[in-house]
């Protein structure tokens, strides 16, 4: 019954410092295709996507083809684009080749009602949020191009041995002309990646979709979509089968065999010098959770290695700062208490034999 008590009190322990050990992530930029007045017609809309691996430059092109029925002063568009890096604030916007103001809608004021502009009706959108960027100029009737250009940061996410980077953008319905040769022709979206494309997958509306052999794609629908550009560098043979062990299973193992060397020691010690056996207990009942940690770190440390490019192993900093610490706080007592269980079971079994 007490080994019964012991074991499920480590395995307990074992779950909590697991549990302990959360990912690491963030948000990127939010990316949605733009607002229009109510008096312009988009002809099309051409997105670029432009990713360069293991850099921080990557951006979106955005450029928009319109008609615009009326002239003078106007808010011609609003771009949805934010994130918690300021990456958005590096915002460009042409209008037929020359530069405009960039301005940014405010919490306190922004001057621009939704009900000037076309919403789509199944858009719960009251009033365009803080950081949204739009432009105000005398637009002249007729044809015009729109161009944004804007720095990205991918959504990261480190649920993995490799880091999942996940570069989104929302395409939205556009108003549909009265007029033939002002409907809309629909959403033109390129990928330019100069990496493996082994290591990038494409979703739409969390439906994985495979990469075309040109990177292009063309929506003729004007729905509403999320398209999804993930980035996951793929695990070599040897890897997988590191990374196939779980935490709990090397925090365990590393505890069963330590722990096996405590109690030996114990043993030893109960027949030699039975006067020090509180000290070995006491030592080695602090002692082994602190190795069985710092076993895990080095397992860590060296899948990581292993795994090379895109490997998560800058989460492993976090280690000496939260996670060592938790886990020690938490397994400690819990293999004290299988120490000294330990103690009074080989003290009573030497005891008997010496009888």
């Amino acid at each position: 019954m007490p080994r019964f008590v012991v074991l499920s009190l480590l395995i307990l322990s074992c779950s909590a410092v697991v549990q302990a050990m959360e990912p690491v992530g963030y948000s990127g930029t939010w990316a949605s295709a733009a607002y229009f007045n109510n008096a312009i017609d988009v002809i099309s809309e051409t997105v670029d996507i432009d990713i360069t691996d293991d850099a921080n430059s990557d951006s979106y092109r955005v450029s928009y083809k319109l008609y615009s029925n009326r002239e003078g002063l106007q808010y011609p568009l609003v771009f949805e684009v934010f994130d918690e890096f300021e990456q958005s604030d590096e915002f460009e916007i042409t209008v037929d080749g020359q530069s405009v103001p960039v301005v940014t809608v405010t919490e306190d004021n922004n001057g621009l009602e939704t009900s000037d502009f076309y919403i789509p009706a199944n858009t719960d959108l009251e009033q365009f949020r803080a950081d949204s960027k739009y432009i105000n100029l005398d637009l002249s009737s007729g044809l015009h191009t729109i161009t944004a250009t804007y720095d990205v940061q991918p959504h990261y996410y480190g649920s993995d041995w490799t880091g999942i980077s996940t570069y989104s953008y929302s395409l939205v319905p556009m108003k549909e002309s009265v007029s033939d040769d002002k409907q809309f022709k629909g959403s033109f979206v390129k990928l330019n990646f100069n990496g493996s494309l082994d290591y990038i997958s494409m979703g739409i509306d969390g439906t994985k979709n495979t990469l075309t052999s040109n990177n292009q794609w063309h929506f003729k629908d004007n729905l509403t979509k999320e398209i999804d550009f993930i980035i996951q560098a793929p695990l070599n043979p040897v890897a997988k089968v590191l990374t196939a062990v779980s935490p709990f299973i090397t925090i365990s193992f590393a505890l069963f065999v330590l722990g096996g060397l405590h109690l030996r020691m114990m043993k030893r010690r109960q027949q030699s010098q039975p006067e020090t056996l509180w000290t070995v207990m006491l030592v080695g009942g602090f002692l082994v959770p602190l190795l069985s940690l710092i076993i895990y770190y080095l397992y860590l440390l060296m899948t990581d290695m292993i795994i090379g490019q895109g490997a998560t192993g800058e989460s492993r900093d976090l280690f000496f700062i939260w996670v060592l610490p938790l886990g020690y706080i938490v397994l400690t007592p819990v293999y004290l208490v299988i120490s000294f269980v330990a103690f009074m079971m080989v003290k009573q079994t030497v005891t008997k034999t010496v009888k």
